[in-house]
């Protein structure tokens, strides 16, 4: 019908399509005249003229000339690839801009007929603006996710990796920009973690939280692509898409927040010369010891150690040499001891040791060896000569059933050093075992 049809014929017909329709004709070789058979009044929209004004006229006489070039050049296309196809064109009218996409499908001839071919034409103004806030939507979010000082990585229900931004890369030590999109996550776990993080995304995909703070709940790692491990703090968000569940982690590099804590950690409880517990992380030790043997009915004894004349030695080598023998000492008796036994400094060149589940014979005989230890170590170094030194014991046992204090139990052991010290130094004394009371 549309081959040989005048305007006349088809005009109330295409008016019940619900699209703008056209029907062009090719008067004109290689396209280079396009006429108007026919159209619907819904081709007013982009002609702003009637159509019975425009009917035998070629599109570059009622069309602007930017849409009809765009027009001629689809339709050319059409006509030489016989084929359907389709442009977009924007149609500026009294200062509104509205999209239009043109479909345009040949329509074969007969013996020595025109070329003609059918244009309908759709609006997508709606669209357009859709996709252009998107547009914008998206490039926001790209700007955000690329321009963070944390890392973002966002994975798929199989833990791929969809989306990593450079902080993320500079986390984990990828130097490519395009690494590490389309890995599994597992890459960047250290292997002991494997297990239990892929139990916990697996738990948190199918719970009812959508954000979950990581760092709170355990100690986490990624590991980078020397193999080094790295701190990290992370915050999980998982989002719907599609018929999957996407994971969105925040990560942010800890190390030197770790590192801060961690010497601070050690500036509350280690002695800053020796390196051991000092007084105060000793104390909380010695009265857990007393707590947990008066719990379990487990004997429990403490020494208190002092180097012999040590004020002669910082007096006469200075006190650099005297921080030598310090270290040395603490070295000596510390390899005497077990692991369940604690050292710590309790002031100056007096030291504390806690000895679990150790009765009086066995804290006296530990006591001796350690004695002679320190007595055999012949120390060198900063003078010419080598320098000996000798250590003094007190020690005290707290029996299993007895109710005492942590005051008590120090004094008793530091009365025995004591002894130790008036008796001529270099020698181990314990203090009498308490009478218990039925």
């Amino acid at each position: 019908m549309f081959r040989t049809c005048t305007h006349k014929d088809v005009a109330a017909s295409l008016e019940a399509i619900s699209a703008a329709f056209v029907i062009l004709e090719v008067r004109q070789h290689k396209f280079g005249s396009m006429v108007l058979v026919s159209a619907n009044s819904m081709f007013e929209e982009i002609s702003a003229k009637p159509i019975a004004e425009c009917v035998g006229l070629s599109l570059v006489e009622f069309l602007p000339r930017y849409i009809e070039k765009q027009m001629r050049a689809c339709i050319g296309l059409c006509l030489t690839k016989r084929s359907s196809q389709d442009t977009e064109v924007i149609v500026e009218r009294e200062g509104t801009s509205r999209w239009w996409r043109f479909l345009v499908s040949p329509i074969v001839p007969v013996e020595d007929e025109n070329e003609r071919v059918i244009v309908t034409m759709t609006e997508i103004t709606e669209k357009k603006l859709l996709e252009s806030t998107l547009d914008i939507a998206r490039q926001r979010y790209e700007a955000v996710v690329q321009t963070a000082s944390d890392g973002i990585v966002t994975i798929d229900e199989n833990q791929t990796i969809k989306l990593m931004n450079d902080a993320a890369r500079d986390i984990f030590g990828i130097t490519n920009e395009r690494e590490g999109v389309g890995d599994l996550l597992s890459r960047f776990i250290p292997n002991r973690f494997h297990n239990s993080h892929a139990q916990y995304i697996n738990g948190f995909s199918h719970s009812a939280v959508n954000v979950r703070p990581m760092q709170p709940r355990s100690s986490v790692y990624g590991i980078r692509t020397d193999g080094s491990e790295v701190p990290i703090e992370v915050t999980i968000s998982k989002i719907r898409v599609g018929n999957g569940t996407e994971m969105t982690a925040v990560i942010r590099d800890i190390s030197e927040r770790t590192k801060l804590i961690e010497q601070l950690q050690r500036a509350a409880t280690r002695d800053p010369l020796t390196g051991i517990y000092n007084r105060r992380h000793g104390t909380a030790i010695l009265n857990a010891e007393i707590h947990r043997a008066q719990r379990f009915n487990h004997p429990l004894a403490i020494a208190l150690l002092d180097l012999d004349h040590f004020k002669v030695i910082n007096d006469t080598y200075g006190h650099g040499f005297g921080d030598l023998v310090l270290n040395s000492f603490i070295s000596t008796v510390s390899h005497t001891l077990r692991d369940i036994d604690t050292l710590c400094r309790w002031g100056g060149e007096e030291f504390l040791v806690v000895l679990p589940q150790t009765g009086l014979d066995d804290a006296v005989r530990w006591a001796e060896r350690a004695r002679e230890a320190v007595a055999s170590e012949a120390i060198t170094g900063l003078v010419e000569n080598t320098v000996r030194i000798s250590s003094s014991f007190g020690i005290a046992e707290m029996a299993s059933a007895e109710l005492t204090t942590l005051e008590d139990f120090v004094k008793r052991a530091d009365d025995a050093l004591y002894r130790a010290k008036e008796n001529g130094r270099n020698q181990v004394c314990a203090a009498p075992t308490k009478t218990v009371l039925a």
